[in-house]
């Protein structure tokens, strides 16, 4: 029963954290906790609301700037989202969608799909959503980024538990993808799903023509194997499901899409055994689709819920090809720096001295975007080279002490070690290394801001 609970039960994607950038009520003040909005019967951005599921009303839905009231079948939805760099003109836009809450685990309760418990890390707000999809756009140039929400999560109504594989989930997450496009006009879409959401994204290639580029992130393609015990048996979890799970492996025979494809994963991955996405690569690419794979380093965020040493965490490097490909990288490209290791997303901007690099982290509160692994923090930086992180939910609870110095035109902290630092507008690089690596995104100023202290590049 153990391996049992780790293949059906610890699909935890650490990604749910790429929303909880930042803090809500203004720049560095401390978050506070969400409550569910008129009309809505429980708020599914904490773990309450998460558990029970919510409705909501059309007119409740339609009040929120980041809701789509989305009809599928016999199901109506409101599904939120968050957004960055999207007042710049339409183009390709890069839409996330995540994977399972962090620390999630799932059982039957009389014959109904529950959640038993998930991480205090899933906590968030649609403002700290916000944030972090303006970090991810400010890291890739400006281009718009959205950080879709499924059903049942990060705010949206619907029941997770319930909705979680299945085919109404992703009915549902089609029709946001096509309000999406309408509201902003965005021409085609670069997709990008990790874990449970990557299954989501190779669904959608057999429902949607205007795909520009999916890329798949350590993601269950094959339903039945990845539910499929030691020793051979299908549990009633999967059984009694069967008919209403939309598995990937299924339709891939009626996809028609021309979209560039990318699977990446680990073979090591304890969470997603790596057959139950390599058969769906040999699967289309026998059915024609323009698919390219690499086996890449997943990494790991334990503390965050997940297995110790899973191997999943392979969200970084997906977000870097989803990015390569919505900016016109070329396919062959984008594969040769998955195999090789190279970086694929640089930064941008001109590079600070070390008084103004002083200047512009000094006793500020910054919100920040890590790569590798990829998560999101607030950070204090004390003038007397103090470095403090503080729970995203709880603003006032810190959870890690660091310092830091300059040294020469470089900026060096006891957690990243030392590297330039570039400014472009709002954001704030550190690089590192001959590769000029990117390893972290400081966002100074929120959107519409000047970025003080630092001036425009």
């Amino acid at each position: 029963m153990v391996a049992l609970h780790v293949r059906l039960f610890s699909l935890a994607a650490v990604l749910p954290l790429l929303f909880t950038i930042g803090c809500s009520g203004g720049h560095g003040r401390p978050p506070q906790v969400t409550t569910a909005p008129a009309g809505f019967s429980a708020d599914t951005f904490n773990r309450a609301g998460l558990i029970s599921g919510a409705t909501a009303t059309e007119a409740a839905c339609r009040a929120l700037p980041d809701g789509l009231w989305v009809t599928a079948g016999d199901r109506q939805e409101c599904l939120r989202y968050g957004s960055g760099g999207t007042r710049s003109p339409a183009r390709t836009a890069l839409v996330y969608i995540p994977g399972d809450p962090a620390g999630a685990a799932y059982s039957l309760a009389e014959g109904m799909p529950t959640i038993e418990r998930v991480s205090e890390h899933y906590e968030l707000s649609q403002e700290t959503r916000d944030f972090g999809a303006d970090a991810l756009s400010g890291a890739m140039g400006g281009i718009p980024v959205i950080l879709m929400a499924r059903p049942g999560m990060h705010g949206s109504s619907g029941n997770h538990a319930r909705d979680r594989h299945t085919t109404a989930e992703v009915a549902l997450l089609d029709g946001a993808l096509t309000q999406l496009r309408q509201r902003f006009g965005f021409p085609d879409l670069a997709l990008f799903g990790f874990s449970s959401g990557g299954s989501v994204v190779a669904n959608m290639l057999a429902r949607r023509t205007d795909i520009r580029c999916a890329v798949i992130g350590s993601a269950p393609l094959d339903l039945t194997y990845f539910y499929q015990q030691q020793d051979g048996r299908i549990p009633d979890y999967f059984a009694m499901r069967q008919d209403d799970l939309a598995d990937p492996i299924r339709g891939v025979g009626s996809a028609r899409s021309d979209a560039t494809i990318f699977v990446i994963g680990d073979r090591r991955d304890r969470n997603v055994p790596a057959a139950a996405w390599g058969s769906w690569v040999a699967a289309a690419r026998r059915a024609g689709l323009r698919v390219k794979s690499a086996e890449i380093t997943g990494l790991d965020r334990p503390e965050l819920g997940g297995t110790i040493e899973s191997h999943h965490q392979t969200s970084s490097r997906g977000m870097e090809v989803a990015y390569g490909c919505a900016t016109g990288m070329p396919a062959e490209r984008l594969l040769r720096a998955l195999r090789s290791g190279g970086p694929i997303l640089l930064p941008q901007g001109r590079r600070l001295s070390g008084p103004e690099i002083r200047a512009a982290f000094s006793g500020r509160n910054l919100r920040a975007t890590e790569w590798f692994p990829r998560v999101n923090v607030l950070s204090r930086w004390g003038e007397g080279g103090g470095l403090a992180y503080f729970d995203l939910s709880r603003g006032d609870r810190r959870i890690a002490e660091w310092r830091w110095r300059i040294e020469g035109d470089q900026l060096c902290t006891t957690r990243h070690g030392c590297g330039e630092v570039l400014v472009d507008g709002r954001f704030l690089h550190l690089a590192q290394g001959e590769s000029h690596r990117l390893r972290v995104t400081f966002v100074t100023a929120p959107p519409g801001a000047d970025s003080p202290g630092t001036g425009k590049p």
